[in-house]
């Protein structure tokens, strides 16, 4: 800890904007408990940490009460099962986030220090950050993704408030929609945060193309010289952030391992639903959008991640095109190249749910064909189910 309040003494006014940049995610995440530290000076606050802790010691009878209520419900074993499992997902889910809270806070800190550092050596080429337009953009997203849930919840309990339903185990559902929301959020502008920073080494990189282009054969030695140190400034930036995916991966692996597999049987139990529904010889159109909006923005969570982990890789893959399009006779340069190649290609940089899997769309793909495959089983014992009462 003594090595970041150090660091931040050197480049307060850098570290300064970056945070400022990011206030708004940090302090939506403190909200929900998913921040045990300082936003500022990094600190562990065990204020947090203890708040953490009464959640998960309020959370879990609540989550008791509601296997209780559903076990005793008046209805077909299978849909007594399905919400069960729901149920068991989600405070998995929170308690693990809580608990990561607190056991990965280093993890995190550490990530966004490495973070700060890289900004440092960027701004040292001459190349800055625009802290204010990711502040907007975070500023957006925010307010877009708490319009759609607070619309989704809202719609969610107008639909089942006439029906007399235990709000107790209705309101763990509500609680689990938000906070997935701000894990999401969380995790996805970290993923982009280093995208953003893997396109500003691919533009470098671009630009050192156009001006081997434009010098032809007439290059210069001290020119040369110049390019090389670029280049290998660059590379050593982007073993910086190759290195800060690993982080990430060690961080947040876990959570999204969880979000992914809760999402994953919400899904496939919100579908089914909708088809015990749609079988039924009357039934209503809000019947119908319940399930639906059950599980839209886990649908829409999902996608989001993927598409931010894809596209982040993408980049790095990119970097290792442009630096081959380099045209030099320049022995050095043609060395470092080589070297800058070796690396991108023994890195191996992608992102990971905890060594499970990988996430980029071939997991979206993954995920539909396995929601088919249990929709169609669950309707099968449905029907067997139905045939023997």
């Amino acid at each position: 800890m003594a090595k970041i309040i150090q660091f931040h003494k050197t480049d307060d006014k850098l570290s300064q904007k970056f945070l400022h940049s990011i206030r708004l995610l940090l302090l939506q995440s403190k909200i929900f408990g998913f921040i045990t530290f300082n936003e500022t000076t990094f600190e562990p606050s065990k204020l947090h940490s203890f708040l953490n802790f009464l959640a998960v010691v309020a959370y879990l009878p609540a989550i008791s009460y509601s296997v209780y209520s559903t076990a005793i419900y008046d209805t077909l074993l299978i849909y007594k099962a399905t919400d069960i499992m729901i149920l068991a997902g989600n405070v998995v889910y929170m308690v693990t986030a809580w608990v990561c809270a607190t056991t990965k806070r280093d993890l995190f800190v550490d990530f966004l220090v490495k973070v700060i550092e890289f900004d440092a050596q960027l701004q040292a080429m001459g190349t800055r950050m625009n802290y204010t337009k990711w502040q907007k953009k975070i500023l957006v997203q925010c307010l877009v993704r708490h319009v759609i849930v607070v619309a989704n919840v809202g719609t969610l309990v107008y639909i089942t408030l006439p029906k007399g339903s235990n709000m107790v185990v209705e309101s763990m559902a509500y609680v689990l929609i938000m906070m997935n929301s701000v894990i999401c959020h969380q995790t996805g502008e970290l993923v982009l945060m280093l995208k953003a920073r893997f396109t500003i080494l691919n533009k470098l990189i671009l630009s050192l193309v156009d001006r081997f282009k434009k010098s032809g054969a007439r290059t210069s030695k001290q020119s040369n010289v110049e390019h090389l140190l670029t280049l290998s400034k660059i590379c050593a930036l982007h073993h910086h952030l190759s290195k800060l995916v690993r982080l990430f991966n060690d961080a947040f692996g876990l959570i999204l391992l969880l979000m992914f597999a809760v999402s994953f049987v919400i899904i496939v139990i919100s579908i089914f639903y909708l088809n015990v529904v749609l079988k039924t010889s009357v039934f209503y159109a809000i019947d119908v959008f319940n399930p639906l909006l059950a599980n839209v923005t886990f649908v829409m969570n999902v996608v989001y991640i993927c598409d931010a982990c894809y596209s982040t890789i993408e980049e790095v893959k990119r970097t290792g095109e442009l630096i081959h399009r380099i045209d030099t006779e320049d022995c050095d340069i043609r060395d470092e190249i080589e070297m800058f190649s070796l690396q991108i290609a023994n890195e191996e940089v992608e992102f990971n749910a905890a060594g499970f899997f990988s996430i980029n769309y071939t997991l979206i793909f993954s995920i539909i064909g396995g929601v088919t495959t249990y929709i169609i089983i669950l309707i099968q014992l449905s029907n067997s189910i139905a045939e023997d009462y």
